[in-house]
């Protein structure tokens, strides 16, 4: 674990980094893994991702890849469609990453992933930092985002409307929603099967997947794998 401090954004948080077994410099470069709400997805009760990296590994199903897991701070701030977070990604911790570690500098090998406003903050990098992010895998994304934090399904959906207006990109994409994440104010599989909707109409390369579950790392943690799978293996078209 790391404390890194950010100048963008003036505060300093805890970074963790996954290494593969066997990680040699002298290899390959390996692929990269960025994963939001460190803590959480790095704890053995909630999603244990080194030890589904490991697994993942041990069974040949996907290459190896180092992992990258900065810790949330003012995250209702960070990852609700944040420019300023982005920026600190790709100006501050990516390069101090790549200077450390044999990692790649390739869109089409890099993963950004979250859940919830994780999910909605990996593809708001994929959209404004397509240079840096080529995959984007989103567990239960909170689409539904209009500017506010205040659910409200009759609100214009922000990033939506943005893959709307903007040229296709070249990104692929996982999404996944449990089928039992409906609220009176957000409906998260609808807003989720409208992102899925749209980015098929853009024509995007997409994976999607819908689970008997709830908005829950219990149910994120057996299914971050299925995203790995649709990502993470050699590159494909986009």
């Amino acid at each position: 674990m790391f404390r890194l401090r950010s100048e963008i954004l003036g505060n300093e948080r805890r970074v963790w980094i996954y290494t593969p077994p066997g990680y040699e410099v002298s290899e390959e470069v390996y692929g990269l893994l960025l994963v939001f709400d460190g803590l959480a997805y790095i704890d053995p009760n909630l999603v244990p991702t080194p030890t589904i990296l490991d697994n993942l590994l041990y069974e040949k199903k996907i290459s190896p890849l180092i992992a990258v897991f900065p810790d949330s701070l003012m995250r209702n701030q960070e990852l609700a469609c944040s420019a300023p977070f982005v920026e600190y990604l790709t100006s501050e911790l990516l390069p101090w990453v790549r200077k450390r570690y044999h990692v790649t500098d390739k869109p089409s090998r890099t993963i950004v992933a979250g859940s919830s406003l994780g999910g909605l903050a990996a593809a708001f990098a994929g959209l404004t930092a397509p240079q840096v992010f080529g995959n984007v895998l989103s567990q239960s994304g909170a689409f539904w985002y209009n500017g506010t934090m205040k659910h409200n399904i009759d609100a214009e959906w922000i990033l939506i409307r943005r893959f709307i207006e903007n040229p296709r990109l070249p990104l692929r994409f996982y999404l996944e929603v449990g089928l039992l994440e409906h609220t009176r104010d957000a409906d998260m599989v609808f807003c989720n099967r409208h992102m899925r909707d749209v980015l098929k109409a853009k024509r995007y390369n997409v994976t999607y997947r819908e689970y008997m579950g709830g908005h829950h790392y219990i149910c994120w943690r057996h299914s971050l794998a299925d995203g790995l799978l649709a990502l993470a293996n050699e590159e494909q078209k986009v």
